[in-house]
């Protein structure tokens, strides 16, 4: 009788990298009043990377948004936004770091284009209505004025960019509770179990040196010493 082959086990995974995720080109995205910003500026800080908030860019370079919105109207702004937007992304492919994009900078498909790049961590930041609710009080955004409800024009905003989003995002990290700290261990959490599972990927790609054989614990060891 023929005893089937047992396929071979695969090699143990090698050593985590002691900083994980220190190395990474991450990207936060997500709706408006998320907590992009305080939470890039945290995981900056956490993993020893700079930051780049592209809408304090917009701020620096052109003025306060609301103010481009009503002077210049939404479809100028979102131009400067995808300039400023193209220019970050590129500067992310040559150095790691964070980058907090704004809520709506994922509408530009060149931009949707751009964080399809296989070495892009894009995060994506969710927050509940009841959240969103207590964090748009008294909110100046351009987009969320008027005589609409806030959180009702809120939630259609979410609804309408949902595929977007989803689209996008390498992973999504729930918000909504506990400090932005909180939220950032979630992040490291997330970017060391893809840098985890992409180092053993390679490494089981990777074939044995010549004159290797697997020891007790999978480990390849030299036999011609």
């Amino acid at each position: 009788m023929m005893v089937p082959e047992e396929a071979p086990l695969p090699r143990p995974a090698p050593p985590l990298d002691p900083a994980p995720a220190s190395g990474a080109r991450i990207v936060l995205i997500g709706p408006p009043a998320a907590g992009k910003s305080t939470i890039g500026r945290l995981l900056g800080a956490r993993l020893g990377l700079p930051l780049y908030d592209t809408d304090a860019q917009i701020v620096a370079a052109h003025g306060a948004i609301p103010e481009i919105f009503a002077a210049r109207g939404e479809p100028r702004f979102r131009e400067i936004e995808r300039e400023v937007v193209r220019r970050t992304l590129r500067r992310l492919l040559d150095e790691p770091a964070v980058v907090s994009l704004g809520g709506g900078a994922i509408l530009n498909s060149g931009t949707r284009a751009q964080l399809r790049h296989p070495a892009l961590k894009v995060i994506g930041i969710e927050i509940d209505d009841e959240t969103a609710a207590l964090r748009l009080g008294g909110s100046s955004r351009p987009l969320l004025a008027g005589d609409e409800d806030p959180v009702a024009r809120w939630r259609a905003i979410v609804d309408e960019r949902r595929s977007l989003y989803d689209e996008i995002a390498t992973a999504q990290v729930a918000a909504s509770h506990g400090p932005p700290s909180t939220v950032v261990n979630r992040i490291v959490d997330v970017l060391t179990g893809l840098q985890r599972a992409e180092e053993y990927a390679r490494y089981q790609d990777t074939p044995p040196h010549e004159g290797t054989e697997p020891g007790p614990d999978g480990a390849h060891r030299r036999t011609d010493a």
